[in-house]
């Protein structure tokens, strides 16, 4: 496998060439290794940046100068490899340009890059997806919000009321071994405890609801993954941590509007509690890794057809985190399914 050496011509190439154009499949192609499986990914892989926005590279994300930051592509590409999913969704990407990087590094891979632009305007994160099998039509969004807070919060919230959408998403069709799907992918506000992004973050998953039941009712199997930055209480991660949220009762269908309507399943059902974790917050900002520091706030949910067809999965723990390493604060989710 190549990976680049020369960071400085990889900047020179790419400095600049911010580019969204690539949420169009422009050929459907299924390049998948083994036709009877599919693996699929959940990746936030922190700050994918290349290119200046704001105050990154620098204080204003985890990487201080251009050359951290192809370090950092660099390990991501290696952590691909070793993965090597067929369908990754990826978190906190820039631009298709970050994507198109990351398969140069990847010359083997038979990856194509998808991604639709977001809105969010603060940090200019989006996600997108590393693929051998071609979405069937171009990816889509929804811009539609939904009023906080939703109704029965628990969230503590006391401000004002107000409007929130998903500015992180993607929505996107396959068909693969003619099974056909959605899959959703998405990245909701951070900060699991606080009441405000709460109480916004319950509506988010409110609009999520309304994507999938509407694709339920047209009967179609659903994939929902991405950071959710909350908590399961129905399947719970290593330190057992509590929502204060009704996000993930929300996304499972078991309570909101559409509560009752529909149920995903968790892929952490398959694996053992102290395996469960996707993430690791230095809470007392000492860069001294604690086990109480994990959690699982990444998540894969999909409906009864592919849940049982579900035949491996794995919290991909291979790497130390820590605050010294070009790893992702994020451990990636990795599910095969026999199709």
């Amino acid at each position: 496998m190549f990976f680049f050496t020369s960071l400085a011509l990889l900047y020179t190439i790419y400095v600049g060439a911010s580019d969204f154009n690539c949420s169009s499949p422009s050929v459907i192609g299924d390049r998948r290794r083994d036709l009877s499986q599919w693996t699929l990914a959940q990746f936030n892989v922190e700050w994918l940046f290349t290119e200046p926005y704001k105050d990154c590279p620098g204080n204003g994300c985890s990487w201080s100068t251009p050359e951290d930051e192809y370090i950092h592509l660099e390990t991501i590409a290696k952590r691909l490899t070793s993965i090597n999913a067929d369908t990754v969704h990826l978190c906190e990407v820039q631009s298709c340009t970050q994507l198109e990087q990351l398969i140069e590094l990847l010359p083997d891979s038979d990856y194509r890059a998808y991604l639709i632009q977001g809105t969010d305007s603060y940090t200019g994160q989006n996600v997108g997806l590393l693929t051998r099998v071609d979405p069937i039509k171009q990816l889509e969004r929804t811009e539609e919000r939904v009023s906080y807070p939703v109704q029965d919060s628990k969230c503590g919230y006391v401000g004002d009321s107000g409007t929130e959408g998903v500015s992180k998403h993607l929505i996107s069709d396959f068909t693969v071994n003619n099974i056909s799907f959605t899959l959703i992918g998405v990245h909701l506000l951070s900060k699991p405890n606080d009441p405000t992004a709460c109480t916004k973050r319950e509506a988010q998953a409110q609009v999520l609801q309304n994507l999938i039941y509407n694709r339920t009712i047209q009967k179609k199997n659903i994939i929902v993954l991405g950071d959710l930055n909350d908590y399961d209480g129905d399947v719970p991660d290593l330190n057992s941590d509590i929502p204060n949220s009704r996000v993930l009762r929300i996304m499972h269908g078991y309570e909101g509007i559409y509560g009752g309507e529909y149920e995903l399943f968790s892929v952490g059902n398959n694996t053992v509690q102290s395996e469960l974790y996707t993430e690791w917050w230095d809470e007392t900002g000492d860069c001294l890794v604690d086990e109480t520091e994990y959690s699982a706030i990444d998540h894969i949910l999909m409906s009864q057809t592919l849940y049982e067809r579900v035949v491996d999965v794995q919290y991909y723990h291979e790497y130390d985190e820590g605050c010294e390493t070009y790893d992702s604060d994020h451990y990636p989710i990795v599910v095969r399914l026999e199709m």
